[in-house]
């Protein structure tokens, strides 16, 4: 039998520089594994230096606290379908709750502006 993958793309905004965001999402109850994950901005020197995250699919925690966000990018040179970090045999969707704890933190690297972040979540349906 042939796997099914969707793609579900959250976005959230980081208008205040070194501050703490805690969004939450909801997945479809069609979901049944999370095989994936990829971080976006449309700012990506941004994101690239300022930011760290914890992120949780339904209450398993994937990445602590302080987690950086650069070791879940990927770069322009990387072919589409190898831009993922693999998440092995996949996190049960449970009850579909996705968290998050962002930090936006300091970087001499990159001055701040505000920024939009895309996590991209690469979903197997039931």
């Amino acid at each position: 039998m042939e796997r099914k993958e969707v793609y579900k793309p959250f976005v959230f905004l980081v208008p205040t520089a070194n501050a703490s965001y805690s969004p939450k999402f909801v997945l479809d109850k069609s979901i049944r594994l999370v095989r994936g994950i990829q971080l976006l901005a449309d700012k990506p020197n941004q994101l690239y230096y300022r930011g760290s995250q914890r992120i949780e699919i339904s209450g398993d925690e994937l990445f602590p606290e302080d987690y950086e966000s650069k070791l879940l990018m990927s770069g322009i040179s990387v072919a589409p379908d190898e831009r993922w970090v693999n998440l092995g045999n996949g996190v049960a969707a449970g009850n579909g709750e996705v968290k998050l704890l962002f930090k936006d933190n300091e970087n001499a690297n990159a001055s701040f502006s505000a920024y939009k972040v895309t996590i991209v979540l690469k979903c197997e349906l039931k």
